[in-house]
């Protein structure tokens, strides 16, 4: 799984060289669904199980912020059951690492039964849910041989990306994504200065170890790397932990908080961006909140804050990037955070107990 980690830069490179062209323009090679098709969607539907559902879970950020198109992210494991209804022109994308995911591929012949274009995101390229889709992104990011994903997790995201970007320029929409694209190359070298984090993670294990139940919260965009961060804790630590968007605490969740029970906060913002900045502003005064009830607080906050240091002395610092493509680096530091209290706990991270690397039987 360390490996994994440390291979996410090249991962993600080699998912973006094989999608820009030599104008910064996205482009998807063999992409199977026309031009044509994309211009008349009028809706899309994501539908994913574990980590690739917390990544459909951004790309539902990235695909409507980008191309103005409403999404639904869906568990793949309950597609089918709830009879979904789908209009015409309408996208289902099925997200899997292996493309072997038994719930996933009975989604894909549930969507298609009913009419709708299919996409299938995967690591691998001759599996059943590729074979069976109208078109396929593949993600490349090599072999994955631990249970707990990683780099078929940021390399997802950056398909999800990549892929909004696209229907964005066809559709005329894609002044929303013109910042993010502009900084893409750069993103394999973000992820490799948040790899420096490694030792600081390690010694926040140390200290956060101990506890028996995490909270995981983070705003807008960065819900679902909270979603991910409890969910990669739960895998290889064993320890029970909770993702929610930072603003539901004080709907219910807020009473189970006390000094034995720490909280992940994702408090990162986009200088640059006037609603991230906004949000920042909301997670800071909850942090302040936190702290004055004595909670253990752990930030993930951008480099330069000088506001969340002076609130609680563990802080993991990230480089600035662009607000859609943060989630790609936040990641990191809470994979790390995770592996580390495994590794003290004495599992076997690799291969964590009555989990199996593709969901073969429902």
């Amino acid at each position: 799984m360390l490996k994994e980690i440390y291979d996410q830069p090249e991962a993600v490179h080699t998912m973006i060289e094989g999608c820009l062209d030599a104008s910064g323009n996205v482009v998807l090679p063999e992409f199977a669904i026309s031009p044509e098709d994309i211009r008349r969607f009028t809706k899309i539907t994501i539908a994913a199980s574990g980590s690739s559902r917390h990544a459909g879970l951004v790309g539902e950020f990235m695909l409507e912020r980008m191309t103005g198109l409403p999404v639904e992210v869906d568990f793949a494991s309950q597609y089918c059951y709830r009879d979904p209804v789908i209009g015409p022109n309408e996208l289902t994308i099925f997200i899997s690492q292996s493309g072997t995911t038994i719930d996933t591929i009975a989604a894909l012949h549930e969507a298609r039964r009913k009419g709708s274009k299919s996409l299938a995101i995967c690591n691998v390229p001759d599996t059943p849910l590729t074979r069976g889709a109208d078109a396929t992104l593949l993600t490349y990011a090599g072999d994955e041989i631990a249970i707990a994903a990683t780099k078929s997790f940021t390399t997802q995201l950056t398909a999800l990306f990549l892929l909004a970007a696209y229907f964005a320029q066809i559709r005329g929409k894609s002044q929303a994504a013109e910042a993010a694209i502009r900084e893409l190359k750069g993103l394999p070298e973000l992820i490799n200065k948040v790899l420096a984090a490694d030792g600081a993670c390690r010694a926040l294990a140390e200290t956060f170890g101990q506890y028996k139940d995490f909270i995981y919260v983070g705003r807008d965009i960065d819900c679902p790397i909270a979603l991910e961060g409890a969910l990669k804790l739960k895998e290889i630590s064993y320890i029970h932990a909770e993702g929610y968007p930072t603003g539901e605490l004080k709907h219910g969740p807020t009473a189970l908080i006390n000094e034995q029970l720490p909280i992940v906060v994702l408090v990162s913002q986009d200088h640059d961006d006037v609603e991230s900045i906004l949000r920042y502003g909301k997670s800071l005064s909850n942090l302040r909140e936190f702290a004055a009830r004595k909670i253990p607080l752990l930030a993930v906050a951008t480099e330069r804050d000088h506001a969340v240091p002076k609130i609680t002395p563990f802080v993991v610092s990230l480089p600035s990037a662009p607000v859609l493509l943060l989630p790609i680096i936040e990641v990191v530091p809470l994979q790390f955070l995770a592996y580390h209290i495994a590794v003290l706990c004495g599992h076997n991270v690799d291969q964590p107990r009555n989990l199996s690397k593709s969901v073969v039987v429902e």
